[in-house]
């Protein structure tokens, strides 16, 4: 069946992603810029933090990812009532789970702070951001959900549209808050987590409203109980492996951003600057993965395993291209980007060092995120989760501490381990997807063995 998402084809679907991905990248960067204006603690303390709201917000992800890969899959059959079952049910687990979350950061924010070492300023600028952050949590569920079903049913434009709302609204409530318009009083660090958290909303409203309108999702409740096993199942079977990973990396940066707090509060800022400056790296690759997933995983779903092979490749070779000119014009920029954070002379002279060595990380952060993903929404996750997780924890975090503290590196050591990290398992990643393994786990395969 030839789906609409098909139709479109991978620029057809990656154009509108490009443009929303870039709001959604910018809009980390633009409270950086906005909280350095505040200064400098409260820009370390929402920068350092950022990895744990990652973490949280890939476990949503991971969960609405494999939803999605099933439905596709069901979509790419041509098997209409399944895909809708499956859209309930992976929307019911991730809304829920995201409350779950919610709660738990929200209690836990003391604790996850105090673990951290962050201290002074710092630490009480951490505690005000973590507690009212942690409701994006619950926006984030909802949003990958409304994400998820607008994409595969070939309708991007729509999260374009929802995104730039809140690209816009950020925008603005950050500026209300920073500058104090409209007589406002100092909100400091809070009134940026406020901001976030109205203008993430407005963003999924816009979603809502789209899917009501242009996608029928109707089942009965008979279709819904018949199918909740075996969606829950297969949910688990491709979230399990999907969460170690990118769970383990995003620990694995929480740590880091530890190791850059005992460095020094300038260490940190410098770390908080670069790694989200080169989010913006991440706009390409994350677009394109997008659009490649959607491909791919319909294209195995209609049994076409040679085309989502030379799908991958093709995407690939174009997400290379772009993440390498992105990442040498900020390299270029160094200075006049630096400059916008801050005017302190340290940071400003170690610039040209960290954004190399940040650069240097992109095309292997372009595999591990291109190649990952589509092994995990085939099926073959088992794999690179564990060898990923071995990798980062016995090789990449060691010789972090390695280079930073016994070699006396400081952060430069930090941003060498980064890039060991990202190209060997890049390496690992791509050889996986090269073996063909895939073939032989999606879903129809495992059900086809099952009759």
């Amino acid at each position: 069946m030839n789906t609409k998402a098909q139709q479109q084809g991978l620029w057809g679907l990656s154009k509108p992603l490009l443009l929303e991905q870039a709001l959604q990248f910018s809009v980390p960067l633009m409270d950086t810029l906005f909280l350095a204006i505040l200064s400098d603690a409260a820009a370390s303390a929402a920068g350092a933090l950022a990895p744990v709201l990652f973490l949280c917000g890939n476990i949503i992800w991971v969960t609405v990812f494999a939803g999605a890969s099933i439905a596709n899959q069901r979509l790419g059959a041509g098997n209409q009532e399944k895909a809708k079952a499956t859209i309930w049910i992976y929307a019911l687990w991730s809304i829920l789970l995201g409350m779950l979350i919610a709660l738990g950061l929200y209690i836990a924010t003391p604790w996850i702070t105090n673990v951290m070492g962050l201290s002074g300023d710092i630490g009480a600028n951490a505690n005000d951001y973590l507690h009212i952050a942690a409701m994006l949590v619950i926006v984030w569920a909802v949003k990958g959900v409304c994400h998820s079903i607008l994409n595969m049913h070939g309708l991007p434009g729509w999260n374009l549209l929802a995104n730039l709302i809140y690209f816009l609204a950020n925008l603005a409530g950050n500026a209300i808050v920073v500058y104090q318009l409209f007589g406002l009083p100092a909100y400091g660090i809070m009134g940026v987590a406020w901001a976030s958290v109205i203008a993430s909303s407005l963003g999924v409203l816009v979603s809502l409203t789209a899917i009501t309108f242009n996608v029928s999702l109707k089942i009965t409740l008979s279709q819904f109980t018949q199918n909740f096993s075996n969606v829950t199942q297969n949910l688990l079977r491709i979230a399990a492996p999907s969460a170690i990973e990118p769970l383990s990396f995003d620990i694995n940066m929480v740590i880091l951003n530890s190791m850059a707090a005992k460095l020094g509060a300038l260490a940190l800022a410098a770390k908080v600057y670069t790694f989200n400056t080169f989010m913006l790296g991440l706009i390409i690759s994350v677009a394109l993965t997008t659009a490649t997933q959607i491909l791919v995983t319909q294209k195995v779903g209609a049994g076409q395993l040679q085309k989502a092979d030379q799908q991958l490749r093709r995407s690939l070779r174009i997400a290379l291209l772009g993440t390498g000119l992105t990442a040498a014009l900020l390299v270029t920029l160094n200075q006049s980007i630096m400059q916008l954070y801050t005017q302190d002379e340290w940071l400003l002279a170690g610039a040209f060092w960290w954004f190399l060595l940040a650069g240097l990380s992109e095309p292997g952060r372009t595999v591990n995120i291109m190649t990952g993903l589509n092994l995990r929404a085939t099926g073959d996750g088992w794999y690179i989760s564990a060898v990923g997780l071995l990798f980062t924890w016995l090789v990449a975090l060691p010789l972090a501490y390695l280079l930073a503290f016994v070699l006396k590196l400081g952060l430069l050591g930090l941003l060498i381990s980064a890039v060991v990290d990202e190209s060997g398992r890049a390496l690992l990643f791509y050889r996986r997807w090269r073996q063909q393994r895939w073939h032989h786990s999606h879903i129809h395969a495992r059900e086809a063995r099952q009759r």
